[in-house]
């Protein structure tokens, strides 16, 4: 008797096998074209999110009861709050992208590569389960190939295959272990398996419901259905019987029940970990998941809905999306068209190819419904194309806004070209088909070279490289727990950081940090005496850095940076119009609330040397330098919910200051003014 091994060589030296094997070095591409991802270059969501996850997986400690939090806050007392970002995902993804950047140490860049590899991991392993099932489904694993070729070929797939996030490549891997799992049940009645499957594929997210749900919904009718005649003739008591059977024994309803409870279970964790982390909490609304939940599926909204989840413009961006993953990106003209950001509501500007989407995605879905008219394995088949719309039509409120959730469609692309591909077999035989395969891996290849040479262009990519490796930089000058405070000079911290969302939480995981424009800190001191450092995106000539050899981003202990004592000037201006402050070797004016008529008159400013020999000649007889300036060059108007705020930074002259005069003037003279002495 041959051994196992015996068997595997023999099977892998088969021909029934070349189409496996074609696939995965296809899919090798993936890694080839994607091995110098060391840093977030891809604008939207894909930055965003691989950010935002991996801080998360970075911050999971059971010093924490695991929950996933992206920001610890300083508080007043030395301390340190978690802040939630929304999560509702299993913790199974985050558990392995953890695994994945632990033996990486403090190495920012080399965590982030080891999370995408991790991402193409799970999406290449999900063509293969996808090729797998439908070999069985099809009968022909050419077909099998050919259909997964080109359904992974498409931009949203390729654009969105190392994001590093659980509801991404890893969340599609669950779906299609679970497809896997339902045609061996169907063809071979393994249910113990497919329990096993959907167990495992639910602990690493929820879109596996999105299959299972029209599964057994299809199945409990064709029950019900061949079981009609039969019913029809039955005593009214045995067919009261057969039908509780039929809806509460089975084993589609078995099967429901387990994901239900398991799902319930890894929810129930969730919850708990976030209830131990925050010490508790009054009502289940005040937990993160719950509440994430509520927004997700709209039971937390307001009346005004925005544009993109009413539903004629939600639809259309679907229909517009599936389209999208119906055509390779290697299609001509199709990808520098899907450069461009899709816009949720229908736009008239939009260019022509993604009015051209919308009838690629309405045709393809309404082919797909004829073709599993006629189609053996219907409900297999209907359960995986109809999957995407079962997650995102009671989940618009989230699939609305997240373009990504394109990647779940893949059940029509998959189910259409394999219908198509099983009538041009019977016209054409089997010699065609493994032509065609070759042809759609070929497509596949070249789809994946071109999106490898999607990202930020060369300044932008060096602009974060930079970024990241000060972050390291500051990382090995402070410990875990120390309070950072990130002071930038744009109103939006993000923009400081190339515009990712998460990075600056993912650069100081583990740190206290409190974040944002140098006002916002301004007319509360007590924040600032709670900090151990500050980070700034300017240096500071005034204060020695921490990180001499930075480029972007300096670090300063707080006390030297802001000097002793911690006074803000605005106590020593009682009459002014603007709180002025003092912030290393600026000077910070706030007017809250403000209006356009506060900032219109120019500016005083006059400074005044401890050495006035060092002023230019025409100064010295007025013993001062002359800074005067007007608000629409230096300052900046903002608002938030509840108030405005008008606001103004001025750098300093580099040498020794007595005293500062300052205030505001117009034709009739001053509006205010105060001189104080520089704090030392």
């Amino acid at each position: 008797m041959p051994s196992c091994i015996e068997k595997l060589k023999g099977g892998w030296r088969s021909r029934a096998n070349l189409p496996l094997v074609l696939l995965l070095l296809a899919l090798g591409t993936l890694f080839l074209f994607g091995n110098d991802r060391g840093h977030f270059y891809r604008p939207g969501h894909h930055d965003w999110l691989s950010s935002k996850y991996l801080t998360l997986a970075e911050n999971l400690s059971p010093e924490h009861n695991f929950a996933r939090f992206h920001r610890l806050h300083p508080n007043q007392n030395g301390n340190s709050e978690l802040g939630f970002s929304y999560h509702r995902f299993p913790i199974g993804g985050y558990a392995l992208i953890k695994l994945a950047i632990l033996p990486f140490g403090d190495d920012l860049s080399a965590k982030i590569h080891a999370g995408r590899m991790l991402m193409l991991w799970f999406f290449a392993a999900a063509a293969v389960l996808a090729h797998l099932a439908l070999s069985r489904i099809a009968g022909s694993q050419w077909i099998a190939c050919t259909a997964t070729g080109l359904a992974f070929s498409s931009h949203f797939c390729l654009y969105y295959s190392d994001m590093i996030a659980t509801e991404g490549a890893m969340d599609l891997f669950a779906v299609m272990l679970v497809f896997h799992g339902l045609t061996l049940f169907v063809q071979e009645g393994r249910f113990r398996q497919l329990l096993a499957k959907t167990c495992i594929a639910l602990l690493l997210g929820w879109h596996v419901y999105a299959l299972l749900l029209p599964f057994i919904v299809f199945s409990l009718a064709s029950e019900v259905i061949r079981a009609a005649p039969q019913l029809a003739q039955a005593a009214p008591l045995d067919r009261m019987k057969r039908i509780v059977g039929l809806l509460f024994l089975s084993r589609p309803v078995a099967l429901g029940a387990v994901a239900l409870a398991f799902g319930l279970l890894v929810l129930s964790s969730n919850m708990a970990s976030e209830l131990f982390a925050l010490g508790g909490a009054k009502t289940a609304a005040e937990l993160p998941t719950f509440g994430s939940m509520l927004r997700r599926t709209g039971l937390e909204q307001s009346p005004d809905l925005p544009t993109p989840i009413a539903w004629p413009h939600f639809l259309e961006n679907q229909l517009q999306i599936l389209g999208g993953m119906m055509l390779p990106y290697a299609l001509p003209g199709y990808a520098s068209a899907m450069q461009l950001e899709m816009s949720l509501p229908a736009h008239p500007n939009l260019p022509t190819a993604f009015a051209d989407l919308f009838k690629v995605g309405m045709a393809a879905l309404a082919a797909c419904l004829v073709g599993l008219l006629f189609a053996r394995r219907k409900i297999l088949l209907a359960s995986l194309a109809l999957s995407g719309f079962f997650w995102a039509l009671p989940m618009r409120h989230s699939v609305a806004f997240h373009d990504f959730e394109g990647l779940f469609y893949i059940g029509v692309p998959l189910t259409l070209f394999a219908l198509v591909l099983l009538y041009l077999r019977r016209l054409s035989g089997e010699r065609l088909m493994a032509r065609l395969a070759a042809a759609a891996l070929l497509v596949f290849c070249f789809s994946n070279f071109q999106m490898s040479l999607v990202g930020n262009d060369a300044d932008e990519a060096n602009f974060q490289a930079e970024a990241l490796a000060d972050f390291q930089a500051i990382r090995a000058r402070t410990s875990q727990g120390d309070a950072i405070g990130v002071m930038t000079k744009e109103l939006d911290p993000r923009k400081a950081v190339g515009g990712v969302r998460h990075a600056l939480d993912y650069y100081l995981a583990q740190r206290a940090i409190l974040v944002g424009h140098l006002s916002e800190f301004a007319p509360d001191q007590e924040k600032l005496k709670a900090l151990d450092f500050i980070v700034t995106n300017w240096r500071e000539p005034g204060a020695a850095t921490l990180t001499p050899n930075n480029q972007r981003f300096f670090l300063y202990n707080r006390a030297a940076y802001f000097g002793p004592p911690d006074v803000p000037l605005a106590s020593l201006l009682a009459q002014s119009n603007f709180n002025v402050y003092l912030a290393g070797n600026a000077l910070i004016y706030l007017r809250s609330p403000c209006k356009e008529a506060d900032t219109t008159a120019r500016f005083l400013l006059h400074v005044f040397p401890t050495d006035p020999a060092g002023l230019p000649e025409d100064r010295r007889r007025h013993r001062f330098d002359n800074l005067d300036f007007t608000f629409n060059r230096h300052g900046d108007h903002s608002e938030t919910h509840e108030t405005t705020f008008c606001t103004a930074a001025i750098d300093l002259p580099n040498y020794d200051i007595a005293r500062i005069r300052t205030g505001q003037f117009d034709e009739q003279g001053p509006i205010w003014w105060a001189e104080f002495p520089m704090p030392r």
